[in-house]
């Protein structure tokens, strides 16, 4: 019987794509940076406009959760059902969606259909974590002052 042997192949090594890395100049980043604060707002502002009545305020996160905790004095519209809400929300306000925390979804995607309808639109900056870190109230099953 003939011996047999083992053929090793040599082994390829993966490679890692480059990554294109991207600096944008300052007059970029002064143009995003006076977006994010038109568009973006804080729990003390916006106690201070809901005060003032400029603004509503939209919860965005689904009935159960709003049920269970929201910003007092927020309307539900959950994001799944805002374009049946189009026609009711005010224009002459400042309407300010919010959801769980800054890294949630919801809140910008519904910012984002209102603006495109035409609504004026801010952002809640933390959601209503950052509210209630802020110890402003809240209503619900669970309200917190």
């Amino acid at each position: 019987m003939p011996a047999t042997t083992t053929r090793k192949h040599p082994t390829k090594t993966p490679t890692t794509p480059k990554t294109a890395t991207y600096t944008p100049t300052p007059i970029q980043a002064a143009a995003y940076f006076s977006a994010k604060l038109a568009y973006e707002t804080t729990p003390h502002q916006l106690k201070k406009d809901w005060d003032d009545g400029k603004v509503v305020i939209l919860d965005v996160r689904d009935p159960q959760s709003y049920a269970a905790e929201h910003i007092a004095g927020a309307k539900n519209v959950p994001l799944t059902e805002l374009q049946k809400h189009f026609a009711t929300l005010p224009k002459n306000k400042t309407l300010v969606t919010y959801c769980w925390t800054i890294t949630c979804a919801l809140a910008p995607k519904a910012a984002l259909a209102l603006a495109q309808k035409g609504f004026n639109v801010q952002e809640l900056s933390g959601g209503i974590a950052e509210w209630k870190t802020n110890s402003f109230p809240t209503e619900g099953q669970t309200p917190k002052a």
